[in-house]
């Protein structure tokens, strides 16, 4: 059998993990990829639907794979699109879910002599993150730094490159899904509740990297930071362990949630002042505690911005960088506001600003006080040029923002 690879636009590394995982096996079990669609036997689209955006690009995919494959040939949709919108996901036509919880039913379609939980799917070429041109700018930016400091080790790699992923990384996937009920996500209908990798898997998956020289291990999971809940561990433990594996190599954590930073502060402080840990995520989400309660995000925004103060100020982390939504029902101008604030109140290296986009089921869908597109936009703009000129640029706050404002005017 002879496949063919369409990838997501929205490359996150969990999707990217599954697709490394659906490659290795049909690679082990004696198939072979092509890059030419018209020459495959099987094509298999990877999707996103997080958001709007993503599920556009998701079905104009599965659309292209229809439309461009040879007569017979079967296509096989990876990712979350077929749990978080089915109904449009049924419309579609002729095409084979394998939706995050269904990766296993791969071995039914295509049988093989190695089973799907002994291939190794740790190591991610950039091709897996072409479709998206934020994440190949950072990823360009960060190779150019690279080699520059290479030369000139004065020179480092900026600190908002710190969570771009590289092929440099490791990749370990220490648990997928979560344990959250935010009102905005569909996430979780496509990977469930926590489900924790064991600690004896990742130890060793760890010492691989070592042997191949790996430098820095990467921890992927929805939620790193509700790792073990389900199994009678915690992050911290995991990471204690981790860190006897070997002296040679530091680590970075792909996200931990605020409400389990501020849990687990204490033991994540000590662990971050060995300064093994170079870096990690916290979706911030809102500066805004009202915001933060209607999207039921459990914690106060006051105790997640001193976490993620001290443990940048006082250990020896080197960044930690962040996810804030614009425009969730309600947001009047105060709040917005009081996201905005976030640049200078919260010591994050990199922020993803982004809009809210309601998804199918979610409750927010119900709430009132929804906020109009133009305001959506021009509230993600301009925090976004703000964040450029403050951690980009190293310019002043006030001097920031009288640029901004000559550029949008007030805020609305």
């Amino acid at each position: 059998m002879i496949f063919h690879i369409i990838n997501s636009a929205h490359p996150c590394t969990e999707l990217v993990l599954d697709i490394a995982l659906i490659r290795g096996y049909l690679l082990k079990a004696g198939h072979a990829e092509t890059a030419d669609i018209k020459q495959a036997d099987t094509v298999l689209v990877s999707t996103c639907a997080f958001n709007q955006e993503y599920e556009t690009d998701a079905v104009k995919k599965i659309r292209k794979a229809l439309e461009g494959r040879k007569s017979g040939a079967m296509v096989i949709v990876s990712g979350c699109l077929s749990k978080i919108n089915p109904s449009l996901f049924q419309s579609i036509g002729d095409v084979t879910a394998l939706a995050p919880s269904q990766i296993s039913d791969i071995e039914k379609i295509f049988p093989s002599a190695v089973p799907l939980d002994k291939i190794s799917a740790n190591i991610v070429g950039v091709s897996e993150y072409r479709e998206n041109k934020m994440f190949m700018a950072g990823i360009k930016l960060k190779k150019l730094f690279g080699a520059i400091n290479k030369i000139m080790p004065f020179i480092k790699i900026p600190d908002f490159l710190d969570t771009v992923p590289v092929p440099e990384w490791y990749l370990i996937r220490g648990a997928s899904g979560c344990l959250g009920e935010c009102s905005y996500c569909a996430i979780k209908r496509a990977r469930g509740s926590v489900k924790s990798v064991q600690p004896d898997v990742i130890i060793s998956q760890v010492k691989d990297a070592v042997k191949l020289g790996y430098r820095e291990i990467s921890f992927a999971g929805d939620d790193m930071g509700c790792y073990g809940a389900d199994i009678n561990s915690s992050l911290p433990e995991l990471l204690n362990e981790v860190l006897k594996a070997g002296e040679d190599f530091k680590v970075n954590i792909r996200f931990i949630e605020p409400v389990w930073l501020i849990k687990h502060f204490d033991a994540l402080a000590a662990i971050f002042k060995t300064g093994r840990v170079t870096s990690f995520c916290a979706p911030l989400q809102s500066g805004s505690q009202k915001i933060l309660d209607s999207m039921r995000r459990r914690y106060k925004i006051s105790e997640a911005v001193a976490a993620v103060n001290y443990m940048v100020r006082e250990t020896g982390l080197k960044s930690v960088s962040s996810i804030v939504m614009v425009g969730f029902p309600g947001e009047t101008r105060e709040d917005f506001i009081k996201t905005y604030e976030l640049i200078g109140r919260a010591d994050i290296s990199l922020y993803q600003a982004l809009k809210y986009e309601g998804r199918p089921g979610a409750p927010s869908e119900t709430l009132g006080g929804k906020v109009s597109e133009e305001i959506k936009s021009s509230r993600q703009k301009r925090f976004w040029q703000k964040l450029k000129l403050v951690r980009f640029l190293g310019l002043g706050e006030k001097a920031a923002e009288t640029i901004v404002r000559l550029k949008f005017g007030e805020i609305v």
